[in-house]
């Protein structure tokens, strides 16, 4: 993951792949694997935007049986088995519980889950079952619905850290021969007539441009997709629907993951424990603002402490953490109610749409379904490249697979003096690779150092972060390379220690230091503006 700008010199790409998503890495990862000469090019940072914004669940989604997807519901559980055998330390099953309230609940959900563990017929998960009035509160004693009749429980899964899973593929993608860039902006798609032949793009950091040739590019830049067809096409091409998704951190509330369906409007929204805390959403509502500055806004929490006090009334706004926002990235479908809108991907090929050749935008997709998203788009690539190669990322681990066992933690802990708690973390975040931070703290025990009261991250991360994984400024670090960033404080107590360290390894001035942590904490802020009527700026 080393940014050397001097590779690129001389060299034509099979494939540049502009975006750095969970889709965009994935695409990456598939093609280096299949021995293709790829770049990705990432304007902020791996997993910086919607990768980063989810609810955080691997899943088939229960909620689109209703509309009868039952095809997009099917190929999500494919994944879902599949992720949890190449990412087994990222992704664990996790148990939801359905209250059912009205009359003919017992009867739907019945239907709706047998269904689902139907399509699900090669899962390695437990299957549903139903459970009384009174069974449903002892597993949720806090829980008060009223009219509860029971619940069902089913399975699916959590990703707890999806912006690891982004960046583990981005690595893997490293590994097989992929150059991946972040922080290196596209400004130019370069055509010959009608074809496709390269890009230009901008270091970020540094301020040098560069121009690269490429016989094919991918446009995987999510909710930015517009902007990128619109170097092709002179303007913007509105092919994307943007719709926000919010979600508030709080303290835990519920022992279990719970779905629910809205009072005010019926559309399905969860809780989810998650390091110790709770995430409770998601909205659904279209979105034409800034695509720099999402954020949740007042009528958002307001939306959802409604729904959930419903159901937990001792839950209060002041209660809450922080809130964080993400764009969904929809194929254009009109004035649809955003919730109905399919969330299949789709796979648009320039040239057959305006004769655009060796030009392809991929949209919309859910991080279930990265992987089979990227293997359909690499065979497209492959096919009009002439390449005779088969996808391997179904059954090749990643980076840090398999997960960690409890007696290598105990091991591990007892060599470096370091408290067991703190080894498991960087078990449950690094997976097998963890053994890479503690050979750092072997070498300087400075790495034992907390960085905050609020997570159990440690100095090494930092060392790690910069030298091997691309960690370029304290966001990088707080947000997608650590959980420091994500815990109640938002990284406010670690950032000074975070920008001196990584300010001792990248060679920043003291200037350059305090930038960092002025841009941090607007981002801290950000993930605070639902106790303002408008988002902050940028």
């Amino acid at each position: 993951m080393k940014r050397d700008f001097a590779e690129l010199t001389g060299k034509t790409f099979d494939l540049i792949v502009v975006g750095g998503g969970i889709i965009g890495t994935g695409i990456a990862r598939d093609a280096s694997m299949r021995g293709l000469k790829t770049l990705l090019l990432e304007k902020e940072d791996f997993a910086y935007g919607t990768t980063s914004r989810s609810t955080r669940l691997i899943h088939g989604g229960l909620r689109y049986l209703q509309h009868f997807e039952f095809s997009l519901v099917r190929q999500d559980m494919r994944e879902r088995e599949i992720l949890l055998k190449i990412a087994s330390h990222l992704v664990h099953p996790l148990p939801f519980l359905i209250p059912l309230v009205k009359p003919t609940d017992r009867i739907v959900m019945s239907m709706g889950t047998l269904v689902y563990d139907i399509l699900s017929f090669d899962k390695s998960l437990p299957g549903r079952k139903h459970y009384s009035r009174d069974e449903t509160l002892k597993i949720e004693p806090t829980l008060e619905v009223e009219g509860l009749r029971g619940s069902y429980l089913y399975y699916d899964c959590q990703v707890p850290f999806p912006e690891r899973l982004c960046v583990e593929t981005a690595i893997s993608a490293a590994e097989n021969g992929a150059i991946v860039l972040n922080h290196a902006r596209v400004t130019v798609i370069l055509k010959d007539g009608n074809t496709v032949k390269g890009a230009k793009f901008q270091d970020t950091l540094s301020g040098k441009e560069y121009q690269v040739s490429s016989r094919m590019v991918v446009n995987a830049a999510g909710h930015w997709m517009d902007s990128i067809c619109g170097m092709m096409y002179g303007q913007p091409k509105d092919m994307v629907r943007r719709t926000k998704g919010v979600h508030l951190v709080t303290p835990k509330i519920s022992n279990n993951a719970m779905m629910f369906y809205a009072r005010s409007d019926g559309r399905v929204w969860f809780i989810t424990p998650w390091q110790g805390y709770s995430i409770i959403g998601t909205t659904d509502t279209d979105y034409r603002k800034d695509l720099e500055a999402i954020c949740a806004e007042k009528e958002d929490v307001s939306y959802l402490m409604q729904e959930v006090q419903h159901s937990f009334p001792h839950l209060k706004t002041e209660d809450i953490f922080y809130a964080y926002a993400g764009l969904r990235s929809l194929p254009y479908t009109g004035d649809e109610r955003p919730s109905n809108v399919s969330r299949a991907h789709k796979l648009i090929d320039h040239q057959r749409t305006d004769g655009i050749e060796g030009f392809i935008s991929v949209l919309g997709g859910k991080i279930t379904g990265y992987r089979g998203i990227a293997e359909e788009v690499t065979n497209t690539i492959c096919k009009k490249l002439g390449v005779k190669a088969v996808c391997k990322t179904a059954k090749t681990p990643l980076p840090g697979a398999p997960a960690v066992t409890k007696k290598q933690i105990e091991d591990s802990a007892r060599e470096t003096g370091m408290p067991i708690e703190t080894v498991a973390h960087l078990a449950d975040f690094y997976g097998s690779r963890f053994s890479r931070v503690l050979e750092m703290v072997k070498t300087d025990t400075r790495g034992k150092q907390p960085l905050c009261p609020h997570s159990k991250d440690i100095l090494a991360q930092i060392w790690y972060a910069v030298s091997e994984e691309s960690s370029l400024s304290v966001s990088d670090f707080m947000l997608r390379r650590s959980s420091s960033g994500l815990m109640q404080c938002r990284g406010t107590d670690a950032v000074e220690t975070v920008a001196n360290e990584m300010g001792r390894l990248l060679g920043w001035n003291p200037q350059e230091q305090k930038t960092q942590i002025a841009g941090y904490l607007n981002v801290a802020d950000q993930m605070q503006c639902y106790k303002v009527n408008s988002c902050p700026s940028k």
